[in-house]
This record gives C-alpha cells, sequence and structure tokens, in this order.
C-alpha cells in the first residue's frame, strides 16, 4: 500500500510531517511523492493565516478528488485547520476518513489502523509533543528543521 503526504504551512509542519513519515515507514507502506499513485493521502494543514487556510482547504479538496476519482482509499487531515476547526470540517468534507490533532500526529499509526478498519472519527486526544519518535527526513542531508 503507497502513501503520500502534503505538507503545508510552516517548518514546525514539516517537523511533524518527517515524525509521521518516520513512524508509517516502520508501518512498511511504501511513500510516494506522487497523490495519484497513493492508496492514503495524509495533508498536514496550516490554519494560522487566511491564505493558509485557503490553500489547506484546497489542497484537501484537490486530494478528495483523488479518493472519488483515483486510487486512493483513505484521505487524513492532520496539523493546525484540523485542531481548530475539527467538527466543521469533518461534517462539510465527507471524503476525510480522519481528522488528527496538532499534538496528536505521534499516534498516525493507530489512526491508520482505524481507518484502515472502516473507522471515520476525529481524534484530538494526545496532550503533547512526544520526542525521540522516528523521522524520515525530506530536506538535503546537508539541513534538517529542529523542533
Amino acid at each position: 500500500m503507497k502513501l503520500g503526504m502534503v505538507s503545508l504551512g510552516c517548518p514546525k509542519n514539516l517537523v511533524d510531517s518527517e515524525v509521521m513519515l518516520g513512524i508509517i515507514r516502520e508501518k512498511s507502506l511504501e511513500i510516494t511523492n506522487d497523490p495519484s499513485e497513493a492508496d492514503i493521502i495524509i495533508v498536514n494543514t496550516c490554519g494560522f493565516i487566511e491564505s493558509a487556510k485557503e490553500e489547506s482547504i484546497n489542497t484537501i479538496l484537490q486530494m478528495a478528488e483523488y479518493k472519488t476519482e483515483g486510487s486512493c482509499k483513505y484521505l487524513l487531515m492532520t496539523g493546525c485547520l484540523g485542531q481548530r476547526y475539527a467538527e466543521e470540517l469533518f461534517e462539510n468534507i465527507p471524503e476525510v476518513d480522519a481528522i488528527v490533532g496538532k499534538n496528536s500526529f505521534t499516534d498516525i499509526g493507530y489512526v491508520l489502523d482505524e481507518v484502515m478498519k472502516g473507522r471515520r472519527f476525529v481524534y484530538l486526544d494526545n496532550a503533547g509533543y512526544v520526542p525521540n519518535q522516528p523521522r524520515m527526513l525530506t530536506t538535503p542531508n546537508y539541513m534538517a528543521y529542529l523542533k
């Protein structure tokens, strides 16, 4: 099964996306940069400023097209936008299978397992950052963002 990750917003989101990719890689899922090939798409959103909110919603809607017309079986939303507007987004974008809060992303393995069992839900449970998580760098080897 292939997974695609779209990371929007600030460097913190990129680090969170890298941690999620590290966790996902341990689940033996193949990572792809091409959302048209992905069985699972995760969009790590930003909700800080109006233009970032618009970009996040537009990206979610674009990725939802892969679910209705392509190979995508599961669509997940993570990050700030999902945290702030979880219930409203969950109700208005039925293609989204799960919304994961900005402090819950380290539980992405659990969320994926539940979504693949057919569960559709909002997950805002985890209260903080857990250090020493696996991480898959998406930046060149000579640089990385710290958190």
